[in-house]
């Protein structure tokens, strides 16, 4: 069971940056509803791994649901959200051996995504369910319940589950007026008023799907994912120097720029040196850091786009292909187009 011990409950900042997509998709600002509930766009946008307080966010969805006076609008949020924007989690989700593995590692480390409750996962002989606890004295808002288990109906098809993979769906919610809005997305029972909030799907339909399975891969977003983690409950530096050089990588518009530490310094209102020194002081280094970043990013690219190597080498911030080639051999004991061609 994953549960949260920090002081302040916090969830990944990618959740409203795609409830504020599918608000523009239907016309709505959502910039208006963002401040009644004491938030801004601007500071999260470019970081879309960076954590926002859950008080905040349940404020946000109340704001949603009563602005566009829809209670199955979560269900929506689904479609603006990919395994990349749970950052090496979903990366480890894409390299496990099969569909079940992907997510009882979402189970074991849903702290990630959220540490606002506790989430484990569960087996019977024919079914493995996905559970989210909510912790005493912690508001979850049910719409982020059911976009959470609307995103991992999505992740399952993206992954090649079959359409009726799911045999039930339990929720804590009342059963609202159109619930046959949860019965059509889920295309399975929805039992309402339930004692949990459960998604369970059927094991014979998930372990014959083959994801991308790569042991080495899985073993390296494993350990960045356990160190994210750590350094989230320990709110070091080094997570939030990582978050910017992530953040200045994908939104490289010179390319070939590779993010410096003056730059992430001067983010972070501190002086070069003084970086540099909190840095040693947490046994890492900003070239560890900007390898780290660039090995997430370039498996990234690699396994769910169709960018072209030289481009990708170049929004890496790398001056030409060989570059990258080599560095990415390095990292990965196979050149990028051996990757990409062997996970296809």
């Amino acid at each position: 069971m994953t549960s949260s011990n920090n002081k302040q409950p916090t969830t990944l900042a990618a959740w409203p940056l795609a409830i504020c997509q599918a608000l523009e998709a239907i016309k709505i600002d959502p910039d208006p509803l963002l401040a009644s509930a004491q938030l801004k766009r601007a500071d999260f946008i470019d970081q879309p791994d960076g954590r926002v307080d859950i008080r905040l966010m349940t404020a946000f969805w109340q704001a949603v649901e009563n602005t566009t006076q829809d209670s199955s609008f979560a269900l929506t949020v689904a479609n603006y959200v990919q395994p990349m924007h749970f950052r090496a989690l979903g990366l480890l989700m894409l390299t496990s051996q099969n569909l079940e593995s992907a997510l009882t590692k979402l189970g074991q480390y849903s702290e990630l995504v959220s540490n606002s409750v506790n989430t484990y996962t569960e087996t019977t002989d024919e079914l493995i369910g996905l559970t989210i606890e909510p912790i005493p004295g912690i508001a979850i808002h049910p719409m982020s319940i059911d976009s959470f288990f609307s995103t991992l109906l999505s992740f399952s098809n993206q992954l090649g589950a079959s359409v009726n993979a799911i045999d039930h769906v339990e929720l804590m919610r009342a059963k609202p007026n159109a619930a046959e809005k949860w019965q059509q997305r889920f295309n399975a029972p929805i039992h309402f008023s339930a004692e949990r909030n459960c998604l369970w799907l059927k094991r014979e339909k998930l372990g014959r799907v083959g994801i991308m399975g790569d042991e080495k891969l899985a073993a390296f977003n494993e350990s960045v994912v356990k160190d994210y983690i750590s350094n989230m409950n320990s709110n070091l530096v080094q997570l939030k120097v990582k978050n910017i050089i992530t953040a200045l990588l994908e939104n490289n518009q010179k390319k070939c720029a590779e993010p410096s530490i003056q730059t992430i310094a001067s983010q972070l209102n501190m002086s070069e040196r003084s970086l540099r020194r909190r840095l040693k002081e947490e046994d890492v280094s900003y070239r560890d850091l900007l390898k780290e970043s660039r090995m997430e990013l370039a498996s990234h690219y690699l396994l769910q786009t169709q960018l072209p190597i030289t481009t990708i080498a170049l929004h890496l911030g790398f001056t030409d292909t060989s570059n990258f080639s080599r560095a990415f051999t390095r990292w990965f004991a196979q050149s990028p187009s051996q990757f990409r061609q062997e996970h296809e």
